[in-house]
Order: C-alpha cells, then sequence, then structure tokens
C-alpha cells in the first residue's frame, strides 16, 4: 500500500530531521554517546511523527527507525547487482521509494571481516590435510 502524499511528506521530512542529527545514527562521533543531545534529537522526530501518529512516543520513533533501516539493509540486492556487472536488463532495481534518502547511511553498514580462531600453525594444518586425506581414501 503506498503512503498518501501528506504521509510521504512526513516521511521524507523525518528521515531528514534522522539525517540532520548524526548523534542518532554515527557511531564515531562524539555526540553518540551525549544523552542530552540524543533527548532533543528524539524530541523533534516525536514531535514529526506525531504528525502521522497522534501516539507516538521515543520507542515508538526508535521502532519506526529500525524499521525503516532494516527495508533499507535488505534492499542491498540492488548494489549486489551492480556489483557483479550484470547486464542493464538484469540489474535489480529498487522498490523503496526512501530507499535514496537513506543515502548517507551507506558508508555506516558496512560488514566486518571475520576473524579466524584457528590455529594457524603449520603442524596442526598438516595433521587436518592427513586427517581430511585418511577420511575420503
Amino acid at each position: 500500500m503506498a503512503p498518501t502524499d501528506s504521509t510521504k511528506k512526513a516521511l521524507e521530512d523525518f528521515i531528514e530531521i534522522y539525517k540532520m542529527n548524526p548523534c542518532l545514527w554515527q557511531v564515531k562521533n562524539k555526540e553518540y554517546h551525549d544523552r542530552d543531545k540524543k533527548g532533543a534529537a528524539y524530541k523533534l522526530l516525536i514531535e514529526k511523527l506525531r504528525e502521522i501518529e497522534p501516539d507516538t512516543n521515543k520507542s515508538v520513533v526508535v521502532r519506526k527507525i529500525n524499521n525503516l533501516r532494516s527495508n533499507v539493509r535488505k534492499e542491498n540486492r540492488y548494489e549486489q547487482s551492480v556489483k557483479s556487472e550484470a547486464s542493464a536488463d538484469e540489474v535489480y532495481h529498487v522498490k523503496l521509494w526512501y530507499y535514496d534518502l537513506f543515502d548517507f547511511l551507506h558508508d555506516q553498514c558496512t560488514t566486518r571481516e571475520s576473524s579466524s580462531n584457528l590455529d594457524n600453525d603449520e603442524d596442526s594444518c598438516k595433521v587436518g590435510k592427513f586427517f581430511y586425506i585418511k577420511v575420503f581414501i
């Protein structure tokens, strides 16, 4: 179901307020841990969201942000199809109308490299290879 024009405009403004307050989303920002700044930013978001949902409180705002961000993260199929150098017909087209409004978060949503807790000792590798070979012979 597509949102009405007034709802869409209110959500665009909501996302813009969120964007203008990096204390809410930018983990490396020194204000990220400042409760007063975050509280003031949440008050602005609560006021804006009350235009759509009159019974809004902080938990509703946090849930709304998490839902919007979750939907944007799920749309990474577009970026994956572009990286795979798919043809123009095969490139996934984003369906979320607010996907581009969250472009400021794309550098925040990077995955960490995994680290191995396995021992890289040469002897253990030989044992592992020997065991591997012995099992399949």
